[in-house]
């Protein structure tokens, strides 16, 4: 399942090129009828209160974190939050302004992903 996550994420962002939001990839596991719901969630290491995204499936979370961390074939960017209104989804919680902040509640940094290597220097 995992497997066929990241594949369809791979797909989406070569169709795509650019700024695929988790909404959007939501959607499309939807519409292939892949479980993408669960407990799990994505934050910022140095701040568990400032998420990424929640609400995933184990399979989800883990697709997600292989493509930038071990396979470094996505990117994410920062991206406004008005990205995700027109996506139709947003979390219940508000955005985090400073990720250098220790919030004590919980945070959304939004991000969408373009295909690319975290750990290359673009020129």
């Amino acid at each position: 399942m995992k497997e066929r996550i990241k594949e369809i994420i791979i797909e989406l962002l070569t169709q795509r090129n650019d700024k695929v939001s988790f909404a959007e990839i939501e959607r499309i596991l939807e519409r292939k009828g892949i479980s993408y719901q669960g407990d799990y969630s994505i934050h910022i290491p140095s701040n568990k209160n400032v998420k990424l995204w929640g609400g995933m499936s184990e399979y989800f979370c883990k697709a997600v974190v292989e493509l930038m961390f071990e396979d470094r074939t996505i990117i994410p960017r920062n991206v406004p939050s008005t990205l995700y209104i027109f996506d139709g989804k947003i979390p219940d919680y508000p955005v985090a302004e400073n990720l250098h902040h220790m919030y004590e509640t919980e945070r959304w940094f939004p991000i969408a992903f373009s295909l690319g290597n975290l750990y290359e220097e673009e020129i």
